[in-house]
């Protein structure tokens, strides 16, 4: 059927298993936002050279239906959409149609995403571009026994400047952007696209995808990461170019890693399929990686499981149990409000098999035989995390219910999960972060207890020794460390301090402060004006431990002041509630300019009798980081915590100062 060029309102599309060859020149559907193809099964719609399928800007969606075996080819398809009326909408295949194929179009400057995919679907040599969302996505409620769609191809397509609408500063940690999104899909091969310069993150599959093979794809200039693999199962990552991704999100969130390829609380699962990439793991292999704000992340919230405020996937459980989708949570960007009484990811969390089941893990991640290339001068870097591979969970232990710490899954994640960094090659001045994120050098790294990177090589090092306790610390040994004194600590209010050998997270001691009232206590370091300081980015951290009490959460304040000793600025950092196993609090800040000296504090709540233990505190120059000068600003103030899969790190709480 020849589909004439101009109005085709009034077209008879309803002809299943018709071929439509639309002519070349700029077709249009009806004068409302309801103008659309109602797809037929079995049909092909091809267009001539010139062939333009034009939405303009009032129609919602150009190919809608779900029917089965439709092809699209040939086609511009442009201007879909009104104003920002498509989130989380489709233009092509609007409804997810099982067996489509969508070829040799270009689909651009539509509102939403340019196509969704449903079950079987192919899409390739596409050009998709200048979206207002994503370039692709894809969504189907899940059916009994798994994933709704399964077996998808995207191939050979460029996708290139979506989320031109910037959803993410419209809906805070929406996490509902970049060239585009897989979500709860089973089997999928995604090889040889260009994905670039888009607003976002490149490739994300987001909330238990299984069975994934990402191959053979350049991946550059993307604000956000370029692969992102978020609570899902069994993918092989290899053969990739990634270059210059994740400037844009890696300055912005400073207390995190802007990282090329992202696994966040995903893993390799012995009991989830393996068609498509071949172990029951994930595995990053032969894939060069140039001037990235940093490496590969594998990161896990410990707060992040079934049934708790820190799933992010509005209802979404994992595949092992059932329902897959719980019925009282809406899918909205509130999760409920207490926690479903009723769910067993609640009432039977800590026994197995739910304390394993109920929770994402990050594990039996295997990242080898790679090119990482980082060059500090090219990329734009600021923060501790530019130019580091990371292992690392973070978290708080403030679910009483919960079976989880923070401790424990770090512990896992770092030591226990078969996650494993081997013969990789690096050009440049990398770190690796571990725990709650510190960064140590290649040699710590390598060495026990992490034992990681066995035989990679690091172009450049000669195994000097790691720094000593303090280094780049504007405290002294003994202040931060406790090793050899006191140093400057001193009571300030209803407490008392000790230099203990009770319990110590390094060495062999630590500052013990005991609580002597009701209303608050305080202990500071006495050596006004405070330990001389300069100006830039520079990290804040500190160990805690419980002693006797519960509830205790100590806050460091530190206040930078210059040579008149006026208070340019306050920052503070705060521990997670105290428990008898050692916690850390990181964050990193900009030292206002005119920076001289710094005076550190330590406040909090509690009752007399209570007591904890302090260690390794430290004030200083982050390493890896450029200054203050030249980092071009510190940009927002942390990674969202809500949204698709928060990469939680605590950031300071910065007090209003003068501009210097």
């Amino acid at each position: 059927m020849t589909v004439p060029a101009g109005d085709n309102s009034a077209f008879d599309f309803n002809r299943p298993g018709a071929t439509f060859w639309f002519a070349p020149g700029v077709h249009t559907l009806a004068s409302d936002v309801f103008g659309q193809i109602i797809a037929r099964a079995n049909t092909t719609y091809v267009g001539a050279p010139g062939a333009i399928i034009d939405g303009q800007n009032l129609n919602l969606y150009a190919f809608t239906g779900d029917v089965p075996n439709v092809t699209i080819k040939y086609l511009t398809i442009r201007n879909f959409g009104r104003g920002l009326d498509n989130n989380n909408e489709g233009v092509v295949n609007h409804d997810s149609g099982a067996g489509w194929v969508v070829e040799y179009n270009t689909i651009a400057n539509n509102d939403g995403a340019g196509v969704f995919l449903g079950p079987g679907n192919i899409v390739r040599y596409n050009c998709l571009k200048d979206n207002g969302q994503y370039g692709f996505s894809m969504f189907k409620p899940p059916i009994e026994g798994g994933s709704a769609i399964e077996n998808i191809v995207l191939d050979h397509n460029e996708i290139t400047g979506n989320n031109t609408d910037d959803w993410e500063s419209r809906i805070e940690g929406c996490g509902c952007t970049g060239g585009g999104k897989f979500w709860d899909v089973r089997g999928a091969r995604v090889s040889n696209n260009w994905v670039h310069d888009n607003r976002g993150t490149g490739l994300w599959a987001d909330t238990n995808n299984i069975d994934f093979l990402f191959e053979g794809n350049y991946i550059e200039n993307n604000d956000g990461e370029g692969i992102w693999y978020e609570i899902s199962y069994n993918a092989t990552i290899r053969n990739n170019t990634l270059r210059r991704n994740a400037w844009v999100s890696g300055n912005r969130n400073l207390g995190s890693p802007g990282p090329a390829i992202y696994l966040s609380e995903s893993g390799g699962d012995s009991r989830l399929a393996t068609a498509v990439s071949g172990a029951p793991k994930i595995r990053v292999h032969d894939n060069l990686f140039e001037d990235n704000f940093s490496g590969v992340s594998i990161y896990e919230n410990a707060n992040r499981f079934c049934n708790s405020n820190g799933n992010t996937s509005k209802g979404y459980c994992t595949p092992f149990i059932t329902p897959t989708l719980i019925p009282e949570a809406p899918r909205d960007y509130e999760y409920p409000n207490p926690i479903s009484a009723t769910h067993p990811c609640y009432t039977l969390v800590a026994s197995e098999p739910y304390r394993t089941d109920c929770r994402w893990h990050s594990r039996n991640i295997e990242v080898n035989d790679n090119e990482f290339h980082f060059d500090s001068t090219v990329v734009p870097c600021a923060g501790t995390y530019c130019g580091v591979q990371a292992l690392y969970a973070t978290g708080a232990d403030n679910m009483s219910w919960s079976p989880y710490t923070v401790a424990g899954v770090q512990n896992d994640v770092m030591f226990n999960n078969g996650n494993s960094f081997h013969d990789n090659k690096y050009f440049g001045n990398w770190r690796f972060a571990k725990g709650y994120g510190e960064t140590v050098r290649f040699a710590v790294w390598r060495a026990a207890p992490y034992s990681q990177e066995a035989g990679s090589t690091l172009e450049g090092d000669v195994g000097e020794p790691p720094p000593e306790p303090g280094s780049g610390n504007a405290l002294d040994a003994d202040t931060a460390t406790l090793e050899a004194s006191i140093g400057q600590w001193a009571t300030w209010y209803s407490a008392a301090v000790a230099r203990s050998s009770e319990a110590a997270h390094s060495g062999t001691h630590s500052l013990r402060v005991d609580v002597t009232g009701a209303w608050g206590w305080g202990v500071q370091l006495a050596n006004w004006p405070g330990f001389a300081t300069t100006p830039g980015v520079k990290t804040l951290s500190l160990w805690g431990r419980l002693g006797a009490g519960a509830g205790l959460s100590p806050r460091m304040t530190v206040k930078w002041m210059n040579a008149s000793f006026g208070v340019l600025q306050t920052d503070e950092v705060t521990l997670p509630a105290l428990t008898p196993s050692w916690q850390t609090v990181s964050a990193v800040v900009d030292a206002p300019a005119g920076a001289s000296t710094v005076l550190v504090s330590l406040t909090g709540s509690g009752s007399a009798g209570d007591f904890f233990y302090v260690d390794d505190v430290v004030v200083g120059t982050v390493p890896n980081t450029l200054d203050a000068a030249s980092a071009g600003g510190e940009g927002s103030a942390g990674q969202r915590q809500g949204g698709y899969g928060a990469m939680a790190r605590r950031r300071a709480t910065r007090a209003a100062a003068p501009s210097p």
